[in-house]
């Protein structure tokens, strides 16, 4: 094995550096999931394929990091000049691995955010290009899995330099890594600039709904963050040194992934929020109230809204567990807002009726439905 230079800088390491970057995004982004679950079943109610999708990427960080640890126990964070041969084939390994795993965990991720944002549209015209995404989300990745799978004839040549065969160029290899990238920096700002069509006309607080895009929108993050991993590739020769050069772009690389996460889950997660403010509110004005000395002007009467909410406090979110809707995403500006159903009254047209008899039509209109569901989302 050809050692290359001896180091200026001598036998350093990153691995405690890696060890926490990896832990620590590890275990963000199964927080951010974990909360989101308890959300969904107690609070909303519904989980939904955009859930599953976010837990399978969940478990792909999750085996990320256990594919890091054992690539720093092979020598991943120092120079490859101080490792033997056996411990630079182990972490060629391990890290080819890896790199499947960075393509399904963010398919996954962006999977979820389309899912998710269907779950809040009903018109073709968003649908239609959700839908196409997804196709070229799921397709384009299973191609670039498997022309990274067989880059190498055979497969374990990748690591192990001692067998005989053919493998891709480097320049080939660094391609199917930069068309990746392209795939996840457009899809991204796609997915970031989504909630901004979908939320234009729906009547709510300025203030909430900017707030909402925000959030919504944090695919913006994940996006730079690629950026700068795809530009960051193309300038580094990772064969010299692969074990030290590959490092920044593995924090990138992490970080891009968790984000990614963080952003899919964190608007799911404000019913819990709204929820435990609820209930807060509700336990300080009991609190004040008990406290208050006795007095008829003073006694304080529960509005029916708030009667509601202290026999079931999970009816303010709207929940609905036969609904296939997303629950409880965007609030409504005023918590004693009542539910009412219109009801238009038509004359009937029927020939054989003299008495002119009118009869109720109730529903409501596509647009009245949209609007329903749309406030009750998050």
């Amino acid at each position: 094995m050809d050692k290359g230079p001896v180091p200026s800088d001598g036998d350093v390491s990153m691995q405690a550096g890696i060890l926490a970057t990896t832990i620590v995004v590890t275990i963000l982004a199964d927080t951010v999931v974990a909360l989101r679950f308890v959300v969904r079943k107690w609070i909303v109610k519904n989980i939904g394929w955009d859930d599953w999708c976010i837990l399978g990427a969940v478990i792909g960080i999750t085996i990320g990091m256990a594919l890091v640890i054992v690539q720093i126990s092979y020598g991943f964070g120092r120079h490859k000049y101080y490792l033997t041969p056996h411990e630079l084939q182990e972490f060629q390994k391990y890290s080819f691995g890896e790199w499947i795993q960075t393509f399904a965990t963010l398919m996954w991720t962006k999977i979820s955010i389309c899912l998710f944002l269907l779950r809040i549209t009903i018109s073709k015209a968003f649908i239609r290009p959700l839908q196409v995404a997804i196709i070229i989300l799921v397709l384009s990745n299973v191609i670039l899995t498997v022309l990274w799978a067989v880059q190498c004839s055979p497969v374990a040549l990748a690591w192990d330099l001692t067998q005989q065969g053919t493998c891709f160029s480097v320049a080939q290899i660094d391609d199917i890594i930069l068309a990746q990238a392209i795939i996840s920096i457009v899809s991204d700002f796609f997915l970031a600039a989504f909630p901004i069509l979908i939320l234009r006309h729906v009547q709510i607080n300025i203030r909430v709904k900017i707030g909402l895009c925000l959030l919504m929108g944090m695919g913006v993050i994940t996006g730079c963050i690629c950026i700068a991993r795809a530009v960051l590739n193309w300038q580094n020769d990772y064969s010299q040194d692969p074990t030290w050069v590959s490092v920044p772009n593995w924090y990138l690389r992490s970080w891009e992934i968790c984000v990614g996460i963080i952003a899919a889950s964190v608007p799911t997660l404000r019913p819990g929020y709204l929820y435990m403010q609820d209930r807060l509110v509700a336990s300080f004005s009991s609190k004040a109230s008990s406290s208050a000395p006795f007095s008829k002007s003073k006694t304080l009467v529960p509005s029916p809204v708030a009667r509601t909410k202290a026999s079931n406090p999970f009816k303010s979110f709207g929940t609905n567990t036969s609904s296939t809707t997303e629950g409880n995403f965007l609030p409504l500006q005023n918590f004693e807002i009542r539910k009412t159903t219109d009801i238009d009254v038509e004359k009937k047209s029927n020939s054989r009726s003299t008495s002119g008899a009118y009869r109720p039509r109730i529903g409501r209109t596509d647009s009245e439905a949209h609007l329903r569901s749309v406030e009750d989302i998050v």
